[in-house]
């Protein structure tokens, strides 16, 4: 949900007039019974601004949390799902307001420790709520600009097995060492690339005339066993086609220790690696969204359970 691309603003103008307009009511509203006590005094927890406060506060917290459950149980739909993501956005940043007024700014460890763990989680979940934010609206424009090769993560070791067949039979092709017998002999190769027109890029197949054996190709396959066969793994180590302008230099330069004819091979195999440094930027970047999702879920986890035991306390002692 990119709520910084103006298109999507204006959805999402009306949730930020509300929540800002009840932001600053708070304030007035407090600023105005502290001006009314004598001597002058922030209202507490437990007058009629700061109990109220409190509650809405309190309430959004837990409608926050909802939107677990909703994920989860896939047959329960309540509502559109942009709508629940606006107000789990909006909502999440009016309680941290609301709260910290509730509470009084209250962020002494020393003299009530649950009140001051309490502020403390909430401008966590509040700031890494807002990181992913962020993130979310970073990532898929640098995916669209930079991974035109972007698939379905969970179909990445698929499509690397994909990738390494091709790459096995373009070398056997053109080596023409192959001990296996059984190597189709169709008259076409088949692999795909990347292609990029405008903002929009994806992969696509290429086919051409299938390569025959090349006198001279034996510099082809040992750069394949020892470069290429390794880096299109599912999990590849450290290799230099990481970078890609090393592997351009490297790629380069075995065109240079090959006949032509084993050229086109080499420009497939340059593709197919290509194609694994992207599948690999999109791992990683998969894996931070992720992790930071972990992160902010454990965080609002926690301040809903000492929330709760915060209620339960309060109402004790009321």
């Amino acid at each position: 949900m990119l709520v910084f691309d103006r298109q999507q603003w204006v959805r999402h103008r009306g949730w930020a007039w509300l929540c800002g307009l009840a932001a600053v009511a708070a304030i007035v509203w407090c600023l105005v019974a502290a001006v009314q006590e004598s001597p002058w005094r922030w209202p507490p927890g437990s007058s009629l601004p700061g109990f109220t406060l409190g509650v809405l506060g309190g309430g959004m917290i837990l409608f926050e949390m909802l939107l677990w459950p909703r994920k989860l149980l896939r047959g329960w739909r309540l509502g559109r799902t942009q709508c629940w993501m606006a107000g789990h956005l909006w909502l999440g940043l009016l309680c941290l307001p609301l709260l910290l007024l509730h509470g009084g700014f209250h962020f002494d460890l020393g003299r009530s420790t649950l009140a001051a763990v309490l502020m403390w989680l909430l401008v966590a979940v509040v700031l890494s709520g807002i990181w992913g934010l962020v993130m979310q609206h970073i990532y898929p424009r640098r995916m669209l600009n930079e991974l035109p090769a972007e698939t379905i993560h969970a179909q990445i070791p698929h499509v690397l097995s994909q990738f390494r067949e091709q790459a096995r039979r373009i070398v056997e092709r053109v080596c023409g060492e192959s001990a296996d017998t059984d190597l189709p002999s169709e008259p076409y190769l088949v692999a795909t690339a990347t292609r990029q027109s405008g903002a929009i890029g994806g992969r696509t197949v290429l086919t051409q005339e299938a390569l025959g054996r090349v006198p001279g190709s034996a510099p082809l396959r040992e750069f394949y066993e020892r470069q290429i066969a390794p880096y299109l793994e599912d999990r590849p180590g450290a290799s230099p086609l990481d970078t890609p302008a090393r592997a351009e230099a490297l790629f380069e330069e075995l065109e240079r220790r090959l006949p032509a004819g084993a050229h086109p091979a080499v420009r497939f195999l340059a593709n197919l690696c290509d194609q694994r440094r992207q599948f690999a930027l999109q791992d990683r970047w998969h894996r931070r969204l992720h992790a930071w999702l972990a992160v902010h879920f454990a965080l609002s986890l926690a301040l809903t359970v000492l929330m709760l035991a915060h209620i339960v306390l309060a109402l004790k002692y009321f």
